[in-house]
């Protein structure tokens, strides 16, 4: 977006462009369940985390989540977790990769899997970009109005894709057949709205250079990581094509 007056660095992120972040939880749907717009572009994302009121119900357990369950064919129940990136902290119920590189095979299993359920909010981010063209240059209002801009598309975007979602897959036309990305055997096809959504586009993916990682985290959040991670490479819980899938990453 164009900077505010007399706004200084605020606004400004790591990629030398000035923006608000958007931060947000989706389903597999691709719907956004949560968001958070409006937090400066200087901010990290664990910081916006931290200070949401997704991040403060998260820490005192008040989102409702389901109660303990277990993986299919296994006995011992593990949280339920939303999948962040290495910028967000280890949690029970908020599982990041493990960080840094040439981590053991096991572990780069379990990242790559973490990573298959990151794509639904890159694809969900992915149409809200391609459809909104708003989005697909710098916007030149203040910050107020970007943020009511990007809430009435999230509500479109949402209103739309729930009520496309009832249709017969052929009758789709705001996430047609092969707009977002699909894995086959370990091999992933990219979604065309990645054709459609350029460099320049103004909604873009951020990144936080400071990894927060497991440093701070509990020992229980640690040990169900540990968990998932077994259970991703067991022959219960493992994919057919992972091994290959990791020497590709």
């Amino acid at each position: 977006m164009r900077a505010p007056q007399k706004s200084g660095t605020l606004y400004f992120n790591y990629k030398k462009t000035f923006s608000i972040v958007l931060f947000a939880v989706c389903d597999a749907h691709y719907r956004f369940t949560y968001v958070d717009i409006g937090a400066y572009g200087s901010q990290s994302d664990g910081g916006i985390l931290r200070l949401s009121s997704f991040g403060d119900k998260l820490n005192n357990n008040l989102l409702n989540i389901p109660d303990d369950a277990a993986f299919p064919g296994t006995s011992k129940k593990t949280p339920h977790y939303f999948i962040g990136d290495e910028a967000f902290p280890l949690q029970e119920n908020l599982m990041p990769p493990y960080g840094g590189k040439n981590r053991p095979v096991e572990e780069r299993i379990y990242n790559y899997r973490i990573s298959r359920g990151r794509r639904c909010i890159e694809n969900a981010f992915g149409i809200l970009a391609a459809r909104f063209r708003i989005f697909h240059t710098v916007v030149f209002k203040d910050p107020e109005n970007v943020d009511k801009l990007v809430q009435a598309a999230i509500c479109l975007h949402n209103f739309i894709k729930q009520n496309e979602d009832n249709l017969p897959a052929s009758q789709h036309r705001y996430v047609p057949l092969n707009f977002v990305d699909k894995e086959i055997d370990g091999q992933v096809i990219p979604g065309q709205w990645r054709n459609e959504v350029s460099q320049h586009c103004s909604l873009r993916r951020a990144s936080d250079q400071r990894r927060l990682g497991a440093r701070n985290a509990k020992q229980s959040a640690s040990e169900y990581r540990e968990f998932i991670k077994d259970y991703f490479n067991s022959h219960i819980g493992s994919v057919p094509w992972q091994n290959e899938a990791i020497q590709k990453m």
